[in-house]
């Protein structure tokens, strides 16, 4: 009788963008407070529970929906202000501390701003980091990819990935991360389905399906504890 063998299911992402992801989450909970921080963040979601402000227009409206995001983030105390970039480039002297977000003028669909604005988060928070991410300089734009995944925003950063070819992960790599927060929260993938534009569902669910059996590196993720940092004067030589 001749035996028969069923191939093996291609993996949703080759091996080294994979454990890139896997080493930047492992990146992203040592430098946010370690795994039961983590556990206190959300999945921010495109539903008014989350985003409930109405009836604003221009700025208004858009300064409030960054300050939703702001604090969906986790950064309402964070110094920072959203304005309308100028039509010229300039580069004037903000107050001093204080992170000056710019949105393009014509810019005004909801996701594309919320996905503006927590990726612009997501670098300022990066940029706080004394550790440098996974693959160094070459991979820090995507580094801040998967931070804002990490924070929260992977629904909006996976619908706007097709019309935003400033993010450097593509659509699949964002579906995987999505995918990767979702586990390690413990939340049902499928759970978030009605959110997603049509065929990310199905990137979703591959890339889920895949990441089922990786429970170790899912227990290695979640035995991440923060980086303690020691500043220079707490390092210095006790006096004679």
């Amino acid at each position: 009788m001749r035996q028969t063998f069923r191939a093996r299911p291609k993996s949703f992402l080759d091996a080294p963008r994979r454990e890139w992801q896997f080493a930047t989450f492992a990146w992203l909970l040592r430098n946010c407070g370690g795994y039961p921080k983590f556990l206190e963040s959300e999945l921010v979601l495109p539903i008014p529970d989350h985003f409930p402000d109405s009836g604003m227009q221009g700025h208004a409206a858009v300064a409030a929906l960054f300050r939703r995001v702001r604090d969906h983030a986790g950064m309402a105390e964070w110094p920072c202000q959203v304005e309308a970039a100028p039509p010229a480039p300039r580069d004037p002297a903000p107050a001093e501390g204080l992170r000056v977000i710019h949105y393009p003028a014509d810019m005004r669909e909801i996701t594309a701003l919320i996905s503006h604005f927590s990726h612009e988060l997501a670098r300022y928070l990066v940029e706080t980091f004394e550790e440098p991410p996974p693959g160094g300089d070459s991979l820090y734009e995507p580094a801040v990819d998967l931070a804002t995944v990490f924070m929260g925003f992977g629904v909006f950063m996976a619908n706007t990935s097709a019309d935003s070819a400033h993010w450097d992960l593509n659509e699949g790599e964002l579906a995987h991360a999505l995918a990767m927060f979702c586990l390690l929260k413990k939340t049902d993938p499928e759970s978030i389905d009605q959110h997603l534009n049509p065929h990310l569902r199905k990137h979703l669910r591959l890339a889920a399906r895949d990441l089922a059996p990786r429970t170790c590196d899912f227990q290695r993720l979640r035995s991440q504890f923060p980086v303690i940092r020691v500043e220079a004067e707490e390092c210095a030589a006790p006096a004679q």
